[in-house]
């Protein structure tokens, strides 16, 4: 079992509202049809820009949840295509702020054959509604099933210590315990890369093998689903 964070600057054009990229997540889903794996994906163009232009305001709510359903349509057609049997699961039906509350319902899908589909969302909580990003999902998601592995997949191939394609900037192949980073592009509402660094280290912590690789990088998203480590990511190194 894996969990496949499908990141939404990979799967949507983050300076673009609700602009999908069709063809990457059938690609990465052709290649994992026959291994078990729950996938995750980011809100991007189609929802960081209606929490930053409404809030979690009773219609921004609205704005947000209907865009995110409709990301989902996209993603879940695309891995029906492949050859997958995915499962949408709406994060606010089985989260109570950031807890997964009813970790049931993941995993009756995972007995039955079925590869869930979730994503970052916004969810009901005691003080009204709260927004879990897609890597908060992931971290709960490894709790529950317990994957051998958790990739990150973005639309550039690893972690780099500035910037890729500024100068000197390097690609890192393992994060050391503490690391910090910042940096996105588009509007990122949930902290972007620096948060997704310190959910890797959590996850981590939980047992599973965790990397940052490239959208494109098909071979090394198999690697990781047969149990190899792949030489062309970042690979985070955990002090546990």
């Amino acid at each position: 079992m894996i969990i496949v964070k499908l990141g939404g600057s990979a799967i949507t054009d983050k300076s673009k509202p609700y602009t999908y990229i069709r063809g990457r997540v059938v690609k990465i889903a052709s290649a994992l049809r026959k291994h078990a794996a729950v996938y995750i994906h980011g809100a991007g163009s189609f929802g960081h820009p209606q929490v930053k232009a409404f809030g979690l305001t009773p219609i921004g709510i609205s704005y947000i949840k209907a865009a995110l359903r409709r990301l989902t349509a996209y993603v879940v057609e695309e891995l029906i295509e492949a050859g997958v049997s995915a499962m949408p699961i709406e994060p606010s039906e089985v989260f109570w702020g950031r807890a997964l509350a009813r970790p049931e319902v993941v995993l009756h899908a995972v007995r039955y054959g079925l590869s869930p589909v979730l994503h970052g969302d916004v969810v009901p909580y005691e003080d009204g509604y709260v927004v879990v990003s897609g890597d908060e999902v992931a971290i709960e998601l490894t709790k529950v099933v317990k994957p051998q592995a958790v990739v990150f997949l973005m639309d550039v191939d690893g972690v780099y210590t500035k910037p890729p394609g500024a100068p000197g900037a390097e690609k890192l192949r393992e994060i050391p315990p503490g690391f910090i980073l910042d940096g996105a592009s588009g509007v990122d509402v949930t902290g972007g890369l620096r948060k997704k660094i310190e959910a890797a280290f959590e996850i981590s912590t939980l047992g599973a093998e965790v990397y940052f690789c490239s959208i494109h990088d098909i071979d090394a998203v198999k690697s990781i689903a047969e149990g190899v480590p792949p030489e062309s990511c970042t690979k985070v190194k955990t002090s546990v």
